[in-house]
Formats: structure tokens, sequence, C-alpha cells
């Protein structure tokens, strides 16, 4: 994949300079690390709005319940804290509480994913969920503001010095691959509180995408090795995005798709991988789900088909046959129509095959962690492969905004983009755009 420039990286390093100095403040000048942090809120809380609305006036997003939800909240907020700036400290303090809260929840499910499949990292887990849960308890129900700003504050300072440090460690790694481009690569990502809450229109929209298309057609996607598809739709979970992988005309997807041990509201579960004809799989998504997808396809060479093909290898290794309950019935010369779970979905329509893992990474499925977007860093974001850089949170819309990104640059290895949608008029048919 096409090196990020120079430029963009030291931009990148300059910012985590910044960071780490917002953290110091926080441990030495706490007064001044809080007004830089109050001031850096109103700034976003200004032009949020105003950006909003300028991407509904030039067609860009669409007004929508969420949308203005989020406007007013926005705004009730930004005109709370400029009428009272030290009402600005105590939003922080209940927005920071239910915030660890969760991240303490996350952390206690991701301790139980790490023992039932013995992988490393589960007692750490175990300490992070305890250690956060009671200290989200005290900072939502104690009254001693000045005690709760202190903890905040050196939370704060480590949290921006960590960040800034990981950061900087991570664009010096690009600088040396600038000048050493032997060395091999290095990427982090901080830890994801929740995926769902960041929909893939907050990175880039279909109809943004359309009115990109500068660089249309630059090569036929059956020119393509590698394929990555991104899912959308407009209501529901689905909304928030879905990736899934394709090389030598096989669907790679992975997700919670055994209905029968779904936990959580369907974020927990058996992970379930699908092995599908690409064709079958989209036609299915389309015509049957009533998905949008884009798809990148992407040029390899020799060394990285090899690479990829043994990561895939490693993958099958651990994985076992399952047969989801339409499979089951049919096998059995049974009626299938009754099973419309979405494993019995894909059965039917594109008769593809699905596995388990008996052990180790993907046998528990869980939204925040071992989800659809590990499965792609498994296979094409590593350091074998070096195919995408990203950094930060880590989410379908990321992948989809690098990947478009990637596209309309010239003499990069992602050499095409494809709208796949359906005409209402012809419901049976796929309809495939260029763009």
């Amino acid at each position: 994949m096409r090196k990020i420039s120079f430029f963009d990286t030291l931009g990148n390093f300059g910012t985590d300079i910044l960071v780490i100095v917002t953290g110091i403040l926080f441990l030495t000048r706490r007064y001044t690390g809080w007004s830089i942090l109050y001031i850096f809120a109103v700034v976003i809380c200004a032009a949020l709005p105003i950006r909003l609305l300028l991407n509904i006036r030039s067609g860009i997003r669409s007004l929508n319940a969420a949308t203005t939800l989020l406007v007013v909240f926005d705004i009730v907020f930004l005109f709370t804290i400029l009428v009272q700036p030290e009402n600005f400290v105590r939003w922080f303090h209940v927005f920071f509480g239910w915030w660890m809260f969760g991240r303490g929840f996350i952390s206690l499910v991701e301790f139980h994913v790490l023992v039932h499949d013995q992988l490393p990292g589960a007692y750490p887990r175990f300490f992070i969920g305890v250690v956060s849960i009671l200290l989200s308890l005290f900072m939502i129900l104690s009254h001693n503001l000045s005690i709760k700003t202190d903890v905040l504050s050196v939370f704060a300072g480590i949290y921006f010095l960590m960040y800034g440090i990981l950061g900087a460690l991570f664009h010096l790694s690009i600088f040396r691959r600038h000048f050493h481009p032997d060395l091999p690569s290095w990427s982090y990502s901080p830890p994801i509180l929740l995926n769902a809450f960041f929909p893939l229109e907050l990175y880039i929209s279909l109809r943004q995408l359309q009115k990109s298309s500068r660089l249309s057609n630059k090569n036929d996607p059956q020119d393509a090795d590698l394929k990555v598809f991104i899912h959308m739709k407009g209501k529901g979970p689905e909304a928030f995005g879905h990736i899934d992988i394709s090389y030598k005309g096989t669907i790679i997807s992975y997700g919670n798709h055994d209905p029968e041990s779904r936990h959580l509201v369907g974020t927990y579960g058996d992970g379930v991988l699908l092995w599908v004809d690409e064709e079958k799989f989209l036609r299915q998504c389309i015509n049957v789900e009533g998905k949008t997808i884009v798809g990148y396809g992407i040029r390899l060479n020799e060394k990285q088909k090899a690479v990829l093909e043994e990561h895939i290898r490693e993958l099958l290794s651990r994985a076992v046959p399952w047969k989801s309950a339409a499979q089951r019935a049919d096998e059995a010369g049974q009626d299938m129509t009754p099973y419309k779970d979405y494993a019995s979905r894909v059965y039917k329509y594109t008769g593809g095959q699905m596995y388990k893992f008996t052990h180790g990474k993907f046998r528990t499925y869980f939204i925040s962690s071992t989800n659809c977007v590990l499965l792609a860093d498994e296979l094409i974001r590593n350091k074998d492969l070096s195919l995408v850089y990203l950094s930060g949170l880590v989410t379908p819309g990321a992948y989809l905004s690098f990947l478009n990104n990637e596209y309309l640059k010239p003499n990069t290895p992602v050499i095409s983009r494809t709208l796949y949608e359906t005409i209402p008029a012809e419901p049976s048919e796929l309809t495939v755009k260029q763009l």
C-alpha cells in the first residue's frame, strides 16, 4: 500500500507532542490542563452543528432524527458550558463516570472471552474492569467535587501521556520506514469503547462517494487480487457497518451468526466464519438483505499473496464445520422455509460453508473486540502485509475512508471501487455501478 506522506506523518507527530504536553499539564498544572480541555470542547461543540448543516445543504448528508438529536444535544451542552463554565467539570465527571462504567463492563466481558478462549492477557482485563467500575461509581455517586477533580486530573494526565507516547512511537516508526523501507512495520490501536457508537456516516456517505468519482473506472474489479467489502444498511444495527474480505472469488466473513449462542442483545456469542462464493453472497446481501455494499479491489504482489494465504490457512486450521438450522433441515430432507436467521438465509441462497473455532482468537464473538474488524485486521492490517495504515478508533468507517482516499490517488494498489445496490423495479437483479 502507498506509504503515508512524510508531511502527513510530521503533522500527526506534532499532534502527538501536543497531546503529551496536555497530559503533563494535567499532572503538574491542573487548572491549565482543564482550561485547554474546556477550550477544545467549546470549539468542537461550536463547529459540529455548522459542519453538519453545511453537509446537509451540499447534499453530502441528509437530515434525520439521529442528526437532529445530535445537533440539539450539542447546542444545549455548548450553551450550558458557555453560560456557566464551572459546570463543564461537573458535566465531565458525569460523562467520565458512565464512560468508565461502560469500559469496565466491557473489560469484564473481554476477561471472560479471553479465559473461555484460552488466550493470554485475561487477568489484566479483570483488574482494569474492577478498577474502572469502582472509579465510575465514585465519580457518579460522590459529592466531593474537589477530590473527584483531583482523581480525574491524574487519570486524564496519564491517559493523554500514554495516548501521545503510543502515537509518537507509531509515527516515528513510519518516519523510519520512509528512510528504511525494509524495516518491519508497527501499529497500534487504543482501546475501543463501543464501535457501534460510530456509524459509517460519521466518516463518509454514499452521496459523498458518488460525488468524488474523479478517478472512476481506473480498473475492472476483476483485476483485483483482494477485495474489501463494506456493508451498509439504512436502519438498525447494520447501519454501523460490516467488513468482509474476498480472495480468489471466495468471501471470508465473520460474525455472531448462531442464534442459539447469542447473549447480551446479540453482542456476544460463538464466532461463526462464513466461506461463501463471492457472486452468490453479494446477490444474497443486496437482493435479500437489502444492503448497500461498497467494494474496493486491491492488487497484491506474489509475496503478499503468499502471506495472505498463510494467514487464511492458519485461520482455517482452528476451525471445524458448523451447520445452520436451514442446512440441518436440508440435509434431513425437511423444509427450510421456517428458518429465517441470518446463517440460514445465507445457506439457503448461497449454499456456503460455515465454521466455528475450536480454540484461540475468534472462538467467541464480542462486538467491542473479536468482531469483523478484527478479522480484517488479522488478514490484511498486519505487519507482514502492511496494506492498511490505520491507528486510533478502527471501525468499518475508518476502513471505508482510508480505502476511498487511496482509490482517489494515482498509483496505489487500490485499483477499483464498486457500488453494489438494488433497483426496486428489478429486485432479482444485482446492480453494479463503477463509481
